[in-house]
């Protein structure tokens, strides 16, 4: 019966989030830079957070909204990250927080997040634009002019384009520590 009535739900609230045990999201910020207030519902979760300055040390992908590095179990002893490779990680400053029933978390708009599921859940976004003219018009370059330069590039140039940004991801976190 609450299967039934989650994936209802999930189907007509888009930002309602239903995933299972050990599921993730992996580190990224939202393209459009809202503001968002994420509550969970059912179910556990981890969830990191990073203020948008720290992007360079989190080895952010240019023209991308994701982080080059694999967060997956970071917590654990079967962490994926390699800190010889991805050095700049240790000076990154940000916060650790567990999720349970009625929780509620704010993330300001551009707060990079990963999210791993201790446990099956359901979560829901409330987002809201930024207010400022600024701020609307950054998100809609994300969403149109960042997105497209970075989609035309990957299909006209991909080797290169991949090659280049990959090398810039290196250049930026050296020069943020």
């Amino acid at each position: 019966m609450a299967r039934t009535f989650i994936k209802r739900v999930c189907k007509k609230i888009s930002n309602a989030l239903c995933r299972g045990a050990s599921s993730i999201t992996h580190m990224h910020f939202d393209i459009d830079l809202s503001n968002i207030l994420h509550t969970q519902f059912i179910g556990r979760k981890r969830v990191l957070l990073f203020p948008f300055e720290e992007q360079h040390k989190l080895y952010s992908k240019p023209f991308e909204v994701l982080s080059h590095v694999n967060f997956s179990n970071y917590y654990s002893n079967d962490s994926k990250i390699d800190y010889a490779l991805f050095p700049a990680l240790k000076k990154a400053r940000g916060y650790e927080v567990i999720l349970e029933h009625g929780d509620t978390l704010y993330m300001p708009a551009g707060y990079w997040h990963h999210m791993e599921y201790l446990e099956s859940g359901f979560a829901l976004s409330l987002r809201a634009m930024q207010p400022s003219l600024s701020g609307k018009l950054k998100g809609a370059w994300n969403l149109v002019g960042m997105r497209s330069i970075d989609t035309l590039l990957k299909k006209t140039v991909p080797k290169w384009w991949y090659e280049n940004k990959n090398k810039k991801v290196f250049e930026n976190a050296l020069r943020s520590v």
